[in-house]
C-alpha cells in the first residue's frame, strides 16, 4: 500500500469525490517531488490509515514541483499546474514552461501551446479560475530557485484563458507586490486576497487590508475589515 510522506507547498484539487494531490516539498528527502495521488471521498475510511491511491508511476508530474498552484478546468477535465519550482532528477531547474496540464481522462501531462507573451516565472502564488476557464494569478516572486540572479517580486495580474489558450498580463497596478496569500473567487466575479507578504518579504500584509480584484472590469479596490477582535497578521495560510 502507498503512504505519502509528510510535505509542504504541495497542491490539492477536488474533482468529484476524488481529492488529488500534486508534488510538494518532502522534508525527509530535502527535495520537491513529482508525486501524484488521491483519496476517494465517496465512502468513509479510517483516518489512521487513509486509502491513498498513487498515480506517480504512470502519471507523475514530469518534474519535481512545489510552491506553484493548480486549478481545475472542469469542462475540459484538466488540471493546470502553473509556476513554482520545477527540478529534474539532478535537482536542476531545467523546465521553463509556465503551465503544464494534467488530463484526468487519459492521466497524462502535456505543455499547452499558449498564444501571446508568457509571464515571468514565479512561485509563492495562489490562483483561481472562473466559470469561463480564465485563470487569474497575482504577484508572487522569482529567486535563485527559478534561475533569477536577484529576488524579483511581482504585482502584476496574469490571466490564462484556457478556452482560447492565450495570455493576458495586466501590468503592475496595485500598491505593493504580494506573495504567500490566499485567493478566493466570489460568485460575483471578485477575487479576495488576504494576508501574505509585501514587497520586502519581511513585512506581513495587514490582515485588515483586504485586496479585491474585480474580474468584470479588471480593477483593484481595498476593503478595510473592522471587528472588535481582529485576528493576527499571517502568511502561508490556506482558504
Amino acid at each position: 500500500s502507498f503512504t505519502p510522506e509528510g510535505r509542504l507547498s504541495h497542491y490539492s484539487v477536488l474533482v468529484g469525490n476524488k481529492l488529488y494531490f500534486f508534488g510538494g516539498y518532502v522534508d525527509n528527502a530535502k527535495s520537491c517531488t513529482n508525486q501524484v495521488f488521491y483519496l476517494d471521498l465517496s465512502q468513509s475510511f479510517n483516518l489512521a490509515v487513509p486509502p491513498w491511491v498513487s498515480l506517480t508511476q504512470n502519471a507523475g508530474i514530469p518534474f519535481k514541483s512545489c510552491w506553484g498552484t493548480t486549478l481545475l478546468n472542469d469542462k475540459e477535465q484538466t488540471i493546470n499546474l502553473f509556476g513554482g519550482m520545477m527540478y529534474n532528477d539532478l535537482y536542476q531547474d531545467a523546465f521553463v514552461s509556465n503551465v503544464h496540464s494534467f488530463n484526468l481522462n487519459s492521466l497524462s501531462w502535456n505543455v499547452p501551446n499558449v498564444k501571446g507573451t508568457p509571464p515571468e516565472r514565479r512561485r509563492n502564488i495562489n490562483g483561481v479560475i472562473d466559470n469561463t476557464g480564465k485563470i487569474y494569478i497575482f504577484g508572487g516572486n522569482a529567486d535563485k530557485f527559478l534561475g533569477s540572479q536577484t529576488i524579483i517580486r511581482y504585482n502584476d495580474m496574469v490571466i490564462l484563458n484556457t478556452a482560447e489558450l492565450s495570455w493576458v498580463i495586466i501590468p503592475a497596478s496595485k500598491p505593493y507586490a504580494q506573495s504567500l496569500y490566499t485567493a478566493t473567487m466570489l460568485s460575483n466575479g471578485v477575487i479576495v486576497y488576504i494576508g501574505g507578504l509585501e514587497d520586502t518579504a519581511t513585512t506581513i500584509v495587514d490582515i485588515k487590508n483586504i485586496n479585491l480584484f474585480d474580474t468584470n472590469n479588471l480593477t483593484w479596490s481595498v476593503k478595510i475589515a473592522t471587528a472588535s477582535n481582529i485576528i493576527q497578521n499571517r502568511y502561508k495560510q490556506t482558504a
